[in-house]
């Protein structure tokens, strides 16, 4: 039987399900979360709809997380982690631990759910019940009239362009629409169609670890959507570059698993262009060192990222030419500190848009 034609299966089954609400397992995601899970455990015990089972995956946390919650919420289930390892060994666990007739809501613990938030989500998984991901409007945790974002897009450089990022709520997207990555604060999530595409890749520890997952979804023909009337507040950490090792890591692995043979070739001058004024920032604010060792990563790890290659290849039923987009690239204005800094990265989304332009036919 093809993927399509699995796919298909797939949809027709939970079609049928779908006339019932579905059973939902919670699983949320902590790490040293001692301060911030209290809020969320408590918005996922006051839902409107009530989910089935409540897991909590600690990432070995430090700081006792683990037998707080267990001394505080009798009615939910701990799993302690050996290691950490970064969420999505955590994720894998969660959706793992989930029955095989529930659905899996992924929860970071610094997320605090509206009491409706899980009921808009199911009555969209009977909406679309095909699709693999339904996620909520992520509103600022400390700035409630502002969306964080709605979903994302991938920009064909590997970045991420942001779905209505930073704007009001009034000025979101008005129903449920399709995106084509997902952020791990809080997605519910098909145990098999994730199941399907191999999990969530342990290997990325930090950075797109969310992204590549629910890209790798999309690819695979499944579709994702962004429920607006769900309401996700997440408390947001200003990161700088803290992290820069993984980010630059990741996005290669990301570009050489996903991107056609073709569809590299023919961006690799834009790619190249790109890489150039990356380098010349992390120049200039002094990290020119860890953006060497994360590329070094990639080199050493070659011989996986190949492996991994030919997996998503293989699930592969979505061009690149309908996925990739030009649209201006998510920056955090952590990053970007001055105007002239503003400017500069306006001119290089304006650059690359025309170059995708002119060779999008090629794609």
């Amino acid at each position: 039987m093809s993927l399509k034609q699995i796919v298909q299966s797939d949809e027709a089954t939970q079609t049928l399900l779908s006339l019932e609400k579905p059973k939902i397992t919670v699983a949320v995601v902590t790490y040293n979360g001692i301060n911030v899970i209290k809020n969320c455990l408590d918005s996922l015990l006051t839902q409107t709809y009530k989910p089935t089972q409540i897991l909590v995956v600690d990432n070995a946390s430090t700081d006792n997380t683990a037998k707080w919650v267990e001394d505080h919420y009798s009615q939910v289930k701990v799993i302690c982690l050996d290691s950490n390892c970064g969420p999505n060994p955590a994720r894998n666990q969660g959706i793992i631990n989930t029955p095989d007739d529930h659905l899996t809501l992924l929860v970071d613990d610094d997320a605090i759910l509206a009491k409706n938030c899980l009921s808009e989500l199911v009555e969209a998984y009977q909406r679309y019940p095909e699709a693999a991901i339904w996620a909520p409007r992520l509103v600022y945790h400390d700035r409630r009239n502002t969306i964080q974002h709605e979903g994302v897009f991938i920009h064909y450089t590997g970045e991420a362009v942001l779905l209505n990022s930073d704007k009001p709520l009034g000025q979101g997207v008005k129903d449920i629409t399709q995106v084509h990555a997902i952020s791990g604060t809080c997605l519910l999530v098909s145990k098999p169609a994730a199941e399907k595409i191999g999990l969530f890749d342990e290997d990325y520890f930090f950075g797109r670890t969310d992204g590549e997952f629910s890209f790798r979804l999309t690819i695979s023909g499944y579709k994702l959507y962004t429920v607006p009337n769900a309401i996700c507040y997440h408390r947001v950490k200003e990161r700088g570059l803290s992290k820069l090792f993984y980010q630059v890591r990741n996005r290669w692995y990301f570009i050489l698993t996903i991107y056609s043979l073709r569809t590299l070739i023919v961006l690799a001058p834009a790619l190249l262009a790109y890489e150039i004024s990356l380098v010349i920032y992390l120049l200039l604010k002094g990290h020119i060192i860890t953006y060497l060792k994360g590329m070094l990563a990639v080199i050493v790890s070659l011989p996986k990222v190949l492996n991994k290659r030919k997996f998503a290849q293989s699930l592969k039923i979505v061009s690149d030419r309908n996925l990739l987009q030009e649209k201006p690239m998510y920056m955090r204005d952590d990053l970007l500190k001055s105007k002239t800094q503003t400017f500069l990265k306006s001119k290089l989304d304006q650059v690359l848009k025309t170059y995708w332009k002119l060779v999008y036919p090629l794609i």
